[in-house]
């Protein structure tokens, strides 16, 4: 018959190829189990980079239409008839173009009445400008303007607060949230 030992040392060797053939298979199985999720990892990271990347070019670019807005609306030597309405017809939708073209002819009429000359300047590194959450593709910014003018030779410095939403590189909305004080 066979000997007890040697049939042993063969189980033994078969039990113990078939557990190592099992710690392979499961190692390899494991390593690309981690592969797949160090891939899927990266490709999150990436997306989350590229993502960020347009958020804050996005930011950038409505930060720059905004400063350029408020220095094109509130810098003028003698009367806002100075101001570049074909820019601002650039930079903000025909609602916001119009309510400024209003400002403007009210202004105009008052001044008829009386002899004013008015200074106006906007310091661009001055501006604060903070981002807000945005949803469906609004953007959304609270703006703080100092301004400083002079009035029937009369300096008049205030700070101007708004809220500010863009959309396709426009400003769509603005709102005065709180009217700076006279110094």
């Amino acid at each position: 018959m066979f000997d007890k030992i040697k049939v042993s040392l063969f189980v033994s060797t078969v039990v113990l190829l078939v557990v190592t053939i099992s710690m392979i298979v499961f190692g390899i199985k494991k390593d690309e189990q981690i592969r797949q999720l160090k891939n899927e990892v990266k490709a999150v990271q990436t997306e989350l980079a590229d993502t960020q990347a347009n958020q804050s070019t996005n930011q950038s670019e409505s930060e720059k239409i905004i400063k350029a807005f408020y220095k094109t609306v509130y810098t003028y030597e003698k009367s806002q008839q100075e101001i570049s309405m074909t820019t601002v017809k650039e930079l903000a939708t025909d609602a916001i173009y119009q309510e400024l073209q209003n400002e403007i002819n009210v202004n105009q009429a008052y001044r008829s009445q009386q002899t004013t000359i008015q200074k106006s300047s906007v310091n661009e590194s001055d501006m604060k400008i903070l981002a807000y959450d945005s949803n469906s593709g609004t953007q959304q910014y609270l703006v703080t303007v100092p301004i400083y003018q002079v009035f029937n030779g009369i300096k008049n410095d205030f700070e101007l607060n708004q809220l500010i939403q863009i959309k396709n590189h426009q400003i769509t909305q603005k709102t005065t949230i709180q009217l700076g004080e006279e110094e």
